[in-house]
């Protein structure tokens, strides 16, 4: 195995060798393209493989900060006044009503019983 020197001398030669033949020039411009496409493709390939991770660990913020704004969301919007509390349902008559009915109808069907 050549040494640290020995390969950078061979490098630098053979840079300058490239630098100084134009049909080497031309030959490395052709592969060069390629390449630098290749290196283009995957770099976009691992990138949104990034970005899709990311995307995962936003979306389940999303989810639960979606979840705290539906629960949530009313009591705190009717605290700052921005919406009306609803109305108190009146049940006094509905309970009224659900007792009339319940007398009348044992009041029938006791009576049947004894007649």
């Amino acid at each position: 195995m050549p040494s640290k020197k020995t390969t950078a001398r061979l490098g630098a030669g053979g840079a300058i060798a490239l630098a100084r033949h134009p049909t080497l020039r031309r030959a490395t411009a052709r592969v060069g393209a390629p390449t630098a496409k290749v290196g283009w493709r995957v770099g976009k390939v691992v990138a949104k493989r990034k970005v899709r991770g990311q995307l995962e660990r936003v979306g389940e913020a999303g989810r639960t900060a979606s979840a705290v704004w539906v629960e949530y969301g009313p009591l705190l919007a009717q605290a700052l006044g921005l919406v009306e509390a609803p109305k108190p349902r009146r049940r006094a008559p509905v309970f009224a009503a659900g007792a009339v009915t319940g007398a009348a109808a044992s009041y029938l069907l006791l009576r049947q019983r004894q007649g």
